[in-house]
């Protein structure tokens, strides 16, 4: 149960899996920032509920919805991962198509293809299945309320488990072009106090709010309705990139650059370096401002 001002809002269901799926396409970008392919998508023998596309990452996402609980997850996203990979050309074909380009399949990021599901509720069976550091399958949980208030959230994994750690995936992921990365990935071979900097500098903006982690092949995104900052990771120091156009945040003491001209890793025109803790005490105010403009 929910309290908005003065009122108590009730739960109220989805009636079934299409007006699910119909309401995440209509919102899609608003919800997951993702931009909306094909709806009923067909590869092969399969069908995919519907098909985005992350610009930000590259990459396809397949998104599948379930009204009810589904015992399958598992097994579906492997076959839909598979599917895309054996034809990304009919994937290439509908994505210039449905944008007008003329792209080809070098073009595109595969290995960060992901499988998001979408559902009410998961059975604990699920929730631990795809509870693995690098398995390209997400969990959403979405909870819809009267007032058409409708709440969003990804289901963290919380294991510090690698599917390679289990002899049951290796096959499964040999095969495949897939790569998840994870925090560990950008810290390989750089000093130890760059991994405390980070530690410190996530701690402090998980405090803020409801706020994700998202780990691309070169940063780590911390994101709300859009991203809110990135870290990037150098040798000597971390690079944080701010998600506020130019001209939009107060830096009253010029702690960061604008680098809306120049060509840079992650998103928005403002970036600072890390090299201290002291260095993000002063960051923070700047932080808060991106969260309140790319809050959820």
């Amino acid at each position: 149960m929910l309290i908005k001002g003065s009122k108590e809002l009730i739960q109220k269901e989805f009636s079934n899996e299409k007006e699910l799926q119909n309401y995440f396409e209509t919102h899609l970008k608003e919800i997951l920032n993702y931009d909306f392919v094909a709806s009923e998508f067909s590869v092969g023998n399969f069908r995919i509920d519907t098909l985005a596309f992350d610009k930000e990452l590259n990459a396809f996402r397949i998104i599948e919805f379930k009204n009810i609980r589904n015992h399958s997850l598992m097994d579906q996203g492997f076959t839909y991962l598979k599917a895309l990979l054996e034809n990304k050309a009919e994937f290439v074909l509908k994505y210039n198509a449905v944008f007008g380009v003329n792209l080809q399949k070098t073009d595109f990021d595969w290995s960060q293809t992901r499988v998001i599901f979408v559902s009410p509720s998961y059975t604990a069976y699920q929730r631990n299945a795809t509870d693995f550091q690098n398995i390209p399958i997400d969990l959403v949980l979405v909870t819809r309320y009267d007032d058409d208030l409708v709440e969003v959230d990804f289901i963290k994994k919380t294991s510090k488990l690698k599917t390679e750690e289990l002899e049951v995936f290796q096959d499964s992921f040999s095969a495949q072009e897939l790569k998840v990365f994870t925090e560990d990935d950008h810290f390989l071979g750089y000093p130890s106090f760059l991994r405390e900097l980070y530690e410190y500098l996530k701690e402090r903006i998980l405090e803020i709010g409801n706020i994700d982690i998202v780990i691309g092949k070169t940063y780590i995104s911390f994101k709300g309705r859009r991203n809110i900052c990135d870290v990037i990771v150098y040798k000597n120091k971390l690079k944080l990139l701010l998600n506020m156009k130019k001209g939009t945040l107060i830096d009253t003491y010029n702690n960061t650059m604008d680098v809306s001209s120049k060509g840079h890793l992650g998103m928005g025109d403002y970036q600072a370096e890390i090299r201290k803790e002291e260095d993000i005490d002063f960051l923070m105010p700047l932080v808060l401002q991106s969260w309140e403009v790319n809050k959820k």
